[in-house]
Parts: structure tokens; sequence; C-alpha cells
């Protein structure tokens, strides 16, 4: 119960923050960096902002299962790109 109620304090903080700062740097950075196609067509603020709030607020509360999360992601990705890379070797492209 304590850990739910931790949760649900970091999302109201977290969410709080983003949604006030979607004006300033985190809009921009959002609209500099998100490629056409993940952009909606109406206020993006209202999908980016609960997605941060609650991966932030599960970093706090789990930091160690996000942290390892995050590790086999990113060997994942590292793997699939040798292995494409390995496979367009091989491929004669013609």
């Amino acid at each position: 119960m304590t850990v739910t109620l931790i949760w649900l304090i970091a999302f109201a903080v977290i969410l709080t923050l983003t949604y006030k700062g979607w004006d300033g740097p985190l809009g921009t950075f959002f609209d500099r960096k998100m490629p056409a196609l993940l952009r909606s067509t109406g206020d993006d603020r209202w999908v980016w902002c609960p997605a941060i709030a609650v991966v932030g607020a599960t970093f706090i509360v789990r930091p160690v299962d996000m942290l390892l999360t995050l590790l086999v992601l990113a060997l994942l990705i590292w793997l699939c790109v040798k292995l494409i890379g390995w496979v367009m070797k091989k491929v004669k492209m013609h």
C-alpha cells in the first residue's frame, strides 16, 4: 500500500511538472526531436506528459528494475543492429 501511495504521489508531481513545462523547453524539445509519425494531430502534451509521469514514477519506486530493463533493451537493440549489419553485408544488393 505504501509503494502504491508513493507511486501515485510521484506520478501526480511529475505529471503536473511536465504539463506546466510543456509550453517551455519540454514542448520545444519534443517538437524538434520527434518525427512527424510519432506526433499526434492535436495537443501532444496529453500523450507525452502521462507517459513521462508513468516512467518517472516507476523509476522512483523501482529503480533497479527500470535500470535492468533499460540495460536489456539496449543490449537487444545493439544485437539487432549488429545482426542487421552482418546480414546486409552477406546479401548482394543489386
